[in-house]
């Protein structure tokens, strides 16, 4: 873990799932061509405000894979749209550049606090 303060473990946590979704986005763009692929998203920014809201432990909430078969795409039975996959990868490379700046700013806060603002 990062740190220890809630803010830093959600956004470690958040910074795993964009890593985990940029991954998956990159193998349904590898597979666009295969016959009877289906693309796989990843779930995890819902299932984190939902245990938040409930007061919940956010520690225990994990990215997962979801394979979407309820869509038929193409002839070939292959779903994976490449435009759309391509936006969503533009998007998530943009969220991790904002989890990223985030988790820099908190620590530049902490150590402006531990400092006492001398460093």
């Amino acid at each position: 873990m990062i740190g220890r303060d809630l803010t830093a473990r959600i956004v470690e946590q958040a910074l795993d799932a964009a890593s985990l979704r940029q991954r998956v986005l990159a193998n349904n763009l590898a597979n666009a061509m295969t016959p009877g692929f289906k693309r796989s998203r990843v779930d995890f920014e819902t299932e984190l405000a939902r245990a938040l809201a409930q007061g919940a432990n956010p520690d225990r909430v994990r990215p997962a894979i979801v394979k979407e078969t309820d869509s038929i795409g193409r002839p070939d039975g292959n779903n994976v749209d490449v435009e759309a996959e391509s936006v969503k990868m533009a998007a998530n490379q943009i969220w991790h550049a904002a989890l990223t700046r985030q988790i820099s700013d908190h620590f530049s806060r902490l150590r402006l606090v531990i400092t006492d603002g001398r460093g």
